[in-house]
């Protein structure tokens, strides 16, 4: 606790530096413009005196000689104050988190496992079951696609020595049917819904069960990390699930306790709250389309309408898949953003979210940051167009900076990846790419792992999908210009 408490303080203490010096630079510079005979009164160190005058003086030259592209410092100042504002806020916010403990020496909630297996990975499937067993589960389910005979025998195997592991055979595809029928054979209370690539650090069985001493408290979720990190993507994933874990949950929970997603790699339910409304959970209707994918999505509206709580565990911690490459990276950020639109337009339009105005900034915030990322590189391009190579250089830096600051608990895990700090920067704007494509197509699912399964891939369809999509957008353009007018 003591080193958590340290830590923070030093990194607060970092960033607390960094901003009073630029504040510092910055002051000195506008001082410098309007009044530049006001160094020849003060008495500094010389060299102290001669750094700061030269610094001043370049900014001053920057402001003054760029006076003509105002039209673009305006809006850039403005998203730049914005974008800088919001993560201020998050990390303000973050510093009030505080992991729950438990009340008693030993937790007694008594919990089941539930697992849907897909042509899983048989080595890994083994090692994700033997680090659930290591945390004392009192029931194992295991949903187990019929295909899938390698990671039968796995588990068929385990349940020989451990007789609270059950096995049912699914029988139809899809991850929502097979957790269904996990839910409906569960016997105890607490239900961890996990998926079958992601190994759970040992000794975690407190810290997952520790929320659920709070009556009011519904769901649970997990601090994830990658378990491999051997190529880019994997790290990088693992930077953004970073941001996620020391930024993005720690303040929805403290400002609130109601999260945006309650992970399907690993988090926990009051089996009471979620077996009621299975039908609904299997037959999801989004936008005229019957969904396949997002079931975490759909598990944490379930409980957050209802009126539980919601809760962020960072003292527990599993590691599960990471895409390897730039295909699986591109496609699985594809889903997950198509899955956010979903469930951020139903949480909006149903009202509950609006009942935890954290939250419903967030949702807003992540839909307006689709945009202005955009900015940026536009500004960017514009700049060298005109030849204002300063300027260009200025916003690279900025990116750099700005980036390397919002990092840095990630750094502190690990410290060589500050060298992927471009590459950063890069997938940064990419993703939003994705995210404005997902928006577009916000119909389209591909989820399903069938090998019978058939799906409609024609003109025609993509085409419906794209002006369905896209009315609805627009629709939404005009009622944020109507609220704000």
């Amino acid at each position: 606790m003591y080193r958590l408490l340290d830590s923070r303080a030093s990194e607060e203490l970092t960033i607390a530096l960094i901003i009073t010096i630029l504040s510092v630079l910055l002051i000195f510079s506008v001082v410098y413009i309007f009044s530049p005979h006001f160094f020849s009164k003060i008495s500094l160190l010389e060299p102290i005196q001669s750094l700061v005058l030269e610094i001043s003086e370049f900014f001053g030259y920057v402001a003054i000689n760029y006076y003509q592209l105002i039209w673009i410092y305006i809006p850039l100042g403005i998203i730049g104050v914005w974008r800088w504002s919001v993560w201020v806020f998050k990390k303000s916010t973050s510093f009030l988190y505080r992991p729950k403990l438990p009340w008693n020496d030993r937790n007694y909630h008594k919990y089941t496992i539930i697992t849907p297996v897909y042509n899983e990975d048989p080595e890994l499937f083994d090692h994700a079951i033997r680090s659930w067993i290591k945390n004392e589960p009192n029931e194992i389910i295991g949903v187990i696609d019929q295909s899938d005979s390698r990671c039968i025998e796995i588990f068929k195997s385990l349940a020989k020595r451990y007789p609270f592991m059950k096995l049912l055979i699914a029988m139809k595809p899809g991850k929502r049917p097979a957790l269904a029928e996990g839910i409906k054979e569960a016997k105890n209370e607490i239900l961890a819904l996990v998926d079958s690539d992601t190994v759970w650090a040992e000794n975690i069985r407190e810290s997952i069960l520790s929320p659920f001493d709070d009556q009011l408290i519904g769901g649970v979720t997990t601090r994830q990390h990658p378990i491999e990190r051997k190529t880019i993507w994997q790290k990088i994933t693992d930077i953004f699930w970073d941001m996620r874990n020391y930024y993005d949950l720690p303040a929805q929970t403290a400002m609130g306790q109601a999260l945006s997603c309650l992970s399907g790699r690993t988090s926990l339910y009051r089996k009471e709250i979620i077996i009621d409304d299975l039908d609904n959970f299997l037959n999801e209707i989004v936008l005229g389309k019957k969904k396949e994918s997002g079931e975490d999505k759909c598990l944490t509206r379930i409980v957050q309408s209802k009126g539980w709580k919601s809760y962020y565990q960072s003292n527990a911690v599993i590691y599960s898949y990471a895409a390897p490459d730039f295909k699986t990276f591109w496609s699985q950020r594809l889903r997950w953003s198509r899955n956010s639109h979903n469930s951020d337009l139903i949480s909006l339009w149903d009202g509950w979210a609006w009942k935890h105005p954290f939250l419903a900034f967030h949702i807003i915030d992540r839909f307006i940051s689709i945009f202005t990322l955009f900015f940026g590189p536009i500004f960017f391009g514009i700049s060298l167009y005109l030849n204002h190579y300063v300027l260009a250089v200025s916003i690279l830096l900025l990116w750099m900076v700005g980036r390397g600051i919002k990092i840095l608990p990630h750094l502190k895990r690990h410290p060589t990846d500050i060298l992927l700090l471009p590459v950063y920067v890069v997938i940064n704007f990419m993703i939003a790419i994705i995210k404005l494509y997902a928006l577009v197509t916000i119909r389209d699912q591909k989820w399903i792992r069938s090998k019978n399964r058939k799906t409609d891939n024609s003109s025609f369809k993509k085409i419906k999908n794209f002006i369905l999509t896209s009315e609805i957008i627009v629709s939404l353009v005009f009622i944020v210009i109507f609220i704000i007018r």
